[in-house]
């Protein structure tokens, strides 16, 4: 296995609205990860900071400057970048997902299930969406998503080997946050990367906690609270293993 085959989930506390500053954060946690790092997860919002209000005044369209930004820092550090942006397209906005590398967007995801207010503000996405990176098949999901099983269903449908999850899970939830990340291992059964916000933002109180959950559910890596990541080899036996123990696939008829 490729040293490069890693997968890390990082958080962070944006500054509301300071896309420039968030940013920065980024490429700071970027040059802090070791080189091993292949993918690196970011949170929901973290471009604009979660804030329906910040989010509205800066969505823009995918690709554009932010995610041209995303795409040179990504390149500079070698790594594919999984960040949440409010994207504009037209009249409508969306809770998206990019998947940026050195060559551009590699993927867009739009929210599938949108949390309170935001359905004021974003349309819902329409489905899952997978992309191949150097840790092999990941899918994309954001925050609320995690609580249907039926999106990491899709996912395990499409053979994904990760699933990222972006999130700005509040401490009132943080034992639902660990526990359906390793459910949602289980459901795949597939390694689970969940990165969340940290800190404090317009009163929303953030559980950080973001880490990488192996297909058997077990949490091999995790950071408490503050700035941090958790780093975690994607390891195809590990895989093949978690499912030979969990045989849903098998029993489903999905596994060839």
């Amino acid at each position: 296995m490729s040293e490069s085959q890693r997968v890390a989930a990082c958080q962070f506390e944006p500054t509301i609205g300071d896309v420039d500053a968030n940013l920065d954060a980024v490429e700071r946690t970027l040059a802090g990860l070791p080189p091993s790092a292949g993918v690196a997860v970011f949170p929901e919002l973290c471009v604009t900071g979660y804030d329906l209000d910040a989010a509205r005044e800066r969505a823009t369209p995918v690709p554009g400057e932010e995610t041209d930004r995303l795409s040179s820092v990504a390149d500079d550090h070698g790594v594919t970048v999984v960040a949440g942006v409010p994207e504009r397209d037209g009249e409508d906005l969306y809770n998206s997902l990019v998947v940026v590398d050195g060559d551009g967007v590699r993927a867009t995801y739009r929210k599938q299930y949108l949390w309170g207010d935001e359905a004021e503000v974003f349309e819902t996405g329409d489905g899952p969406t997978a992309v191949e990176t150097r840790v092999g098949t990941v899918g994309l999901a954001l925050c609320y998503d995690l609580n249907f099983p039926e999106v990491a269903l899709d996912y395990a449908r499409e053979d994904c080997d990760v699933l990222a999850v972006s999130a700005a899970w509040r401490t009132d939830f943080a034992d639902d946050w660990r526990l359906l990340l390793r459910a949602r291992a289980l459901d795949g059964p597939y390694y689970v990367a969940g990165s969340n916000h940290a800190g404090d933002q317009r009163g929303r109180n953030h559980a950080g906690l973001s880490l990488v959950a192996d297909p058997t559910g077990t949490v091999l890596s995790e950071v408490e609270a503050g700035a941090g990541h958790a780093v975690v080899a994607v390891d195809p036996e590990r895989i093949e293993a978690g499912r030979e123990r969990n045989p849903v696939r098998e029993t489903r008829g999905w596994a060839e």
